[in-house]
């Protein structure tokens, strides 16, 4: 008999691969569709292994990516607007406690060499064009499993980082840059367990599926972090402001 697929593999399934499962439960070969969704296309040590993903995760980095696109964008705009005018009111400042001028011409804001923004934009179009491909039905070899891996871990330690610049050194939040680390974080907790679920972080299948089905409790941790260290650590400017 064949093995019915749990739920958190059905969601792991691509489309393609969950029509296939739905319409005879066999794949091409005759043998059970269960596992082989979720399993590579080669063999498992191989870097070129490839697996799919459902359309809500493709979906999601496509509307992240344009978000995050959308507020990098908003702070090259008002980069280049301090530089041309110093003392111009950008769209950001909003008040003593919330702006971005502060923080686009110090080296945190250039870490780099250029502005962040700019490595951010880069970013964001790579997980878009990412996005689109999942969302086609298209399987992505192992290696880009793993650059997506490293590079939403990357971003979750920049973020955190960030973070203390702002509340420690600045003493400010920037709009933009909040909207970036609000997509960031879901971003990088679904792509972990994506990642896993297809086999590429060299994890047991139990192990794969608890780290997807806890996504969205890694999502809301990392946004209560976020809020009380804000909250904490600004607790006197926001006694100022309100």
């Amino acid at each position: 008999m064949a093995r019915v697929p749990t739920e958190a593999e059905i969601e792991a399934m691509s489309e393609d691969e969950l029509e296939a499962f739905l319409s005879g439960g066999q794949d091409p070969g005759g043998g059970p569709q269960g596992d082989a969704a979720l399993r590579p296309a080669v063999a498992p040590g191989g870097w070129q292994a490839t697996s799919g993903a459902p359309r809500t995760y493709a979906w999601l980095l496509v509307v992240a990516s344009v978000i995050g696109v959308a507020a990098c964008w908003e702070l090259m705009v008002s980069e280049l607007r301090q530089l041309r005018e110093p003392l111009a009111e950008l769209s950001c400042d909003i008040n003593p406690l919330v702006s971005c001028g502060a923080s686009l011409n110090v080296w945190q804001g250039n870490l780099l060499g250029v502005p962040n923004s700019f490595v951010g934009a880069m970013a964001f179009a790579v997980l878009l064009v990412v996005g689109l491909l999942l969302a086609s039905g298209h399987r992505l070899p192992r290696w880009v499993w793993w650059g997506l891996t490293a590079g939403t871990v990357a971003g979750v330690l920049f973020v955190a980082w960030f973070l203390g610049v702002s509340v420690l050194t600045l003493g400010r939040l920037c709009p933009f840059c909040m909207l970036i680390w609000a997509v960031t974080l879901p971003v990088a907790a679904h792509t972990w367990g994506q990642a896993a679920l297809g086999g590429h972080l060299g994890l047991g299948e139990g192990a794969a599926r608890r780290l997807w089905a806890l996504r969205w409790w890694l999502t809301a941790a990392a946004y209560l972090a976020v809020v009380l260290t804000v909250v904490v650590g600004l607790w006197d400017s926001w006694m100022l402001v309100l």
